[in-house]
């Protein structure tokens, strides 16, 4: 159970979401929490291993790990200060009430300390690349772990390990020692990997998994004897085939290891022009329906979903939906069939929400004649939408009001604002859409009144 109280955000949600895998990044939502009058909130969840668990209350999100069978007594509260020029990815501060001093969560903040400390007192020498640091890393390392093992807590003792297994890593990630002093990639693979269980609940294990084997099935194929690899996946569509060619390699050796690596490289090239797709997500599929490790099945389903995924790729048909303005009429999408349509999402806590309007006020006079704006609200109060349009009686397009919370999902607003083009027949054109003066406030983005300047 998850309890406390979130200060400041009355009548709020919310939402809960459990990590479904550390490969993908693939989070599930449980469910959410109606904050009460009195900023009190209570959820339930129910799991069978440690996981890691994010809150979210509009755009402002915190994490954490939990137990199984324990109940965590949170306060949790937003600094305007902390987030200080941070736009997007606001963060909510989060304190554990009455927390035992070797909780797992504690144990993780005070190695985050400690590893902190030790980055920043050696931060000189870290910059030389010379391997000096190593030496120190290594004393770093034993001092910890010693300290660690005496908590009997598994995952945090992991943690701190492949932490410091991502340090080693960083600093000499080649195959062969260019000194005395630092690891070379066998020396790590040997130390972290080799005949070590695989933790797939373990953030820092799968942390170091994924950089320890960063684009290393695409280098393997550009090898002269990595051809046959190539041929596995684009000619054979095979994954005894791929298998075989992998077999080579001494640091596959362990099955379960090489069928993690494999998910994680054919992630890394389920786009990639030279690699047949179709294919790759044959394989994929293989390995969802036959791997014996049920984790693994379940990552490979995630990283098809990834891949494959096109629910909201153009040309797909947009999700409908049927709001209500602030005069109680109801608008749905199906009213603007013949005319483009510019949605965005936002919110009245949401500064680039708010600042955008401006820009989209301008263009609203501009492009009205064949786009139809409309602004979807996502505050749980209505009148949040008549005090804007009171103080900006120039907003003349649709505004309406969010009471289909599912919307957010079918449309996968993450961050407010989000944009989306559709096309005339209700398809989608683009998603994410360009947000409004895309390449004057944000050089790399493209801008959307290019978008609709060149609409026919």
């Amino acid at each position: 159970m998850i309890k406390g109280v979130a200060k400041d955000f009355n009548n709020s949600e919310l939402s809960v979401y459990i990590y479904d895998d550390f490969i993908t990044g693939t989070k599930e939502k449980m469910g959410f929490s109606k904050i009460g009058n009195t900023n009190n909130f209570e959820f339930n969840i129910d799991i069978n291993t440690i996981k890691k668990v994010e809150l979210a209350i509009e755009d402002k999100t915190t994490w954490f790990f939990i137990e199984p069978g324990s109940v965590y007594n949170i306060t949790l509260n937003y600094d305007p200060e902390l987030n200080k020029g941070r736009i997007y990815d606001r963060f909510l501060s989060l304190k554990f009430n009455f927390p035992a001093p070797t909780e797992l969560n504690q144990l993780i903040a005070k190695f985050n300390r400690k590893y902190d400390d030790f980055v920043s007192t050696n931060e000189s020498i870290f910059l030389k690349r010379d391997g000096s640091i190593t030496p120190k890393i290594q004393e770093f390392e034993q001092h910890i772990l010693n300290e660690f093992k005496a908590y009997n807590n598994d995952f945090a003792y992991n943690y701190a390990k492949y932490t410091i297994a991502s340090t080693f890593n960083s600093i000499d990630i080649s195959y062969y020692k260019s000194d005395k002093k630092s690891l070379d990639k066998a020396d790590i693979f040997i130390k972290y990997l080799q005949n070590n269980p695989i933790l797939y609940n373990n953030p820092e294990y799968m942390n170091f998994f994924t950089s320890f084997f960063n684009g290393e099935i695409k280098k393997l194929t550009l090898q002269l004897h990595g051809m046959d690899i190539t041929k596995a996946i684009n000619e054979e569509n095979n994954y005894n085939a791929l298998v075989k060619a992998l077999g080579k390699y001494p640091f596959l050796e362990n099955k379960e290891l090489l069928d993690l690596f494999l998910i994680n490289g054919l992630k890394e090239i389920g786009n990639d022009k030279y690699f047949n797709q179709k294919n790759i997500i044959s394989i994929l599929t293989h390995l969802k329906t036959n791997s014996i490790y049920p984790e693994q099945q379940k990552i490979a389903d995630n990283v098809i979903t990834k891949i494959t995924y096109k629910k909201l790729a153009k040309g797909s048909k947009a999700p409908t939906f049927k709001l209500p303005t602030i005069d109680g009429e109801e608008i749905t999408l199906t009213d603007f069939m013949g005319k483009y349509v510019y949605i965005n999402f936002w919110a009245s806590w949401s500064i680039p929400s708010l600042r955008e309007m401006k820009i989209m006020e301008t263009l609203h006079k501009q492009y009205k004649n064949k786009v139809a704006f409309i602004s979807i609200c996502t505050d749980n109060d209505k009148s949040k939408i008549k005090s804007l349009l009171k103080e900006n009686p120039n907003y003349s397009w649709t505004f309406v009001h969010l009471t289909e919370r599912e919307l957010m999902q079918a449309y996968e607003v993450r961050t407010l604002p989000t944009y989306i083009l559709i096309g005339k027949e209700g398809e989608i054109l683009r998603f994410p859409a360009p947000r409004p003066g895309g390449n004057i406030e944000r050089p790399t983005e493209e801008n959307i009144e290019r978008v609709f300047f060149e609409l026919k």
